[in-house]
């Protein structure tokens, strides 16, 4: 009876020291998963320091090639360097780097546009490899999840890429990363929302930079008026001079002369339209 009782005595401290290992070994698990859970794709790289938290753009366009972004390369931004990543989408080789293309991961933000809270749009930033808060419609990498006056930061000093010194305070911020364009305007987002997705990548590719949706919508409206007012020239041209030799055969030359003008008025149209369309694309 005495030894029971002494097995009792000592058995309930061990299960409580063994329950708080287990919760202790959970919390750990639970918190190593959130902070990988990423979804990550390799892209190729030039640059073997790359740091995890660093955010990376294409060199060009269509180029496969990542490297940290920076202001020139925002339009071209995909992701967050990721170490660990919950899932790869494709396996890593040699010079390859892997970057964190949905999910949350920590992500080197600084202020160099203003104090960063939670909410805010981050996006690339004069110097290369961190990001910042969006004040103006462009591309973002994602969304702040947390303040960064809330994690620890350090000052630094650096040369943005014209050659200015900066001091800014960087820290590693948790994101969620979804990589889109961002509207900084309400009637920027109304139009956005409207927007053809494909317009839109149309005309990034066509400039090699982001175009604002407002500048995108009025460069496809001069394409559909032009290609509209040629398409009415054409057919009533073709028209009238059906209904022209049915009344009168001996006046083909004639005719086929001002069929002629007709689509030589039509071309030029077409060139003022392209020029037009470009025009506020790149302007």
């Amino acid at each position: 009876m005495k030894l029971g009782k002494r097995l009792s005595i000592i058995s309930a401290p061990a299960v409580l020291i063994l329950y708080l290992v287990l919760l202790l070994n959970l919390s750990c698990s639970v918190a190593h998963a959130a902070s990988s859970s990423a979804i990550s794709q390799s892209y190729q790289t030039d640059n073997s320091d790359i740091a995890q938290g660093t955010l990376m753009s294409l060199a060009a366009a269509k180029s496969g090639l990542a490297v940290p972004a920076s202001n020139s390369t925002a339009a071209t931004l995909v992701g967050v360097a990721a170490n660990s990543p919950l899932i790869e989408l494709s396996t890593g080789e040699h010079g390859s780097v892997q970057v964190a293309v949905g999910g949350t991961v920590d992500a080197f933000v600084s202020d160099a546009s203003g104090p960063v809270r939670i909410g805010d749009k981050i996006t690339s930033s004069p110097v290369s490899g961190i990001g910042m808060k969006a004040t103006a419609a462009s591309e973002i990498v994602g969304t702040a999840q947390a303040d960064l006056s809330s994690v620890k930061t350090v000052t630094k000093a650096f040369t943005a890429t014209n050659g200015q010194k900066i001091f800014v305070k960087v820290g590693l911020l948790p994101i969620t990363v979804n990589v889109s364009y961002y509207s900084a305007s309400t009637s920027e987002t109304a139009i956005a929302s409207i927007l053809p997705p494909f317009l839109q990548s149309v005309a990034n590719s066509i400039t090699g930079k982001q175009v604002s949706p407002l500048r995108v919508l009025l460069g496809a409206c001069a394409l559909i008026l032009g290609f509209a007012a040629i398409t009415t020239m054409l057919y009533a041209a073709i028209r009238n001079q059906v209904i022209s030799i049915g009344r009168n055969p001996l006046a083909q030359s004639a005719l086929r002369k001002g069929l002629v003008d007709v689509i030589v008025a039509a071309i030029g149209v077409l060139i003022i339209t392209i020029v037009a369309a470009y025009g506020v694309l790149f302007s």
